[in-house]
């Protein structure tokens, strides 16, 4: 069994060569796994996708799976004292919500008004290479801090001066297929991944 399979409550750390920019992805559950121990609601299968997507950006990454505590939410645990040290100059964490409450496929955030700029150059880059390609064009991506609903506004995470939050919310049909019950995420998560990887380092340049 894959370790982000598995329903048991750990981190996943691995170090890798970047440290300048860091993936952090706190609600992890496999595939059917709706609610964490900490009472919250998961964000199915997301460990998947930023796996790979620190791979890619060759940097170190922290999941927290199936975990007792909601690690984004304080500054005083384990999780967030990894990714302190570490010491990133930008810490991107990958999220999943239901299509309840918000009108947009995609949501990004860095957590407040004054660094709106951020998020929104990185959701245009996004959508403009969505729009060329026949699986992703579907996607709605928005960036506005004004208009999301997802501000992350009590995630500490996103709150920490020392390095640039960037949030994403994910939809299901980038992180699992439909009636499916464990296993990896859809090829159209990674292929969005990919240009995840190509956004942020273009900001980052």
């Amino acid at each position: 069994m894959n370790d982000l399979d598995s329903i048991e409550s750990k981190f996943l750390i691995q170090t890798r060569y970047d440290r300048n920019i860091i993936v952090g992805v706190p609600h992890h559950a496999p595939v059917g796994v709706d609610k964490l121990p900490c009472g919250r609601y998961s964000d199915e299968n997301t460990g998947y996708l930023g796996q790979y997507l620190a791979e890619k950006l060759r940097c170190c990454s922290i999941i927290a799976c199936n975990y007792t505590i909601d690690v984004n939410k304080s500054m005083d645990n384990e999780y967030v004292q990894q990714v302190l040290q570490w010491d990133p100059k930008v810490y991107v964490e990958i999220h999943g919500h239901k299509r309840k409450r918000s009108k947009n496929d995609i949501e990004i955030t860095c957590g407040s008004l004054e660094r709106n700029e951020y998020s929104l150059t990185l959701a245009e880059k996004l959508q403009e290479k969505c729009r060329n390609d026949n699986e992703l064009k579907w996607l709605k991506i928005c960036g506005d801090f004004e208009t999301i609903f997802f501000k992350a506004r009590t995630a500490k995470t996103m709150q920490h001066n020392g390095w640039l939050g960037i949030l994403l919310e994910l939809p299901p049909e980038l992180r699992y297929i439909k009636g499916q019950k464990g296993g990896q995420p859809p090829k159209i998560g990674y292929k969005f991944c990919d240009y995840l990887v190509e956004s942020l380092t273009s900001i980052q340049n």
